[in-house]
């Protein structure tokens, strides 16, 4: 599919025309829209075809194949993009995890320490 495309050079419609790699910077909302002008378009182009004799039968369409083809790569696009933000979201959920457990402990340290007496204080403290 990837090879396919980029040999075609395919570019898709968003504010002008863009590439591939574009799509990657676009945010999922983004992504969304562009899908549904192509499903928009494929469906438009499904009313208005018209069936001839012809038209060989099992032979595709082109421009039905781009349309699947652009299709088919927002969608691809738009799963990884997906997928890395909810890996980002999970890690940042983790660290934010961590830090709360590490505070906790930081607290229970500084209550055990304050609990002690002076002669124990002064005692750890010679000893660094």
């Amino acid at each position: 599919m990837w090879i396919e495309a980029l040999s075609k050079k395919l570019r898709f419609e968003y504010k002008g025309m863009i590439s591939i790699e574009d799509l990657f910077d676009l945010n999922l909302k983004e992504l969304d829209g562009i899908y549904m002008k192509l499903k928009k378009q494929l469906d438009e182009y499904r009313q208005y075809s018209v069936d001839s004799l012809l038209d060989r039968e099992g032979e595709k369409d082109e421009t039905y194949e781009e349309l699947q083809l652009k299709i088919d790569i927002v969608t691809a696009v738009f799963n990884h993009l997906k997928k890395q933000q909810e890996e980002l979201q999970k890690q940042i959920a983790i660290q934010n995890q961590r830090d709360k457990i590490l505070g906790i402990i930081a607290d229970k340290q500084d209550e055990e320490l304050s609990n002690k007496s002076i002669s124990e204080l002064k005692e750890i403290l010679n000893s660094m």
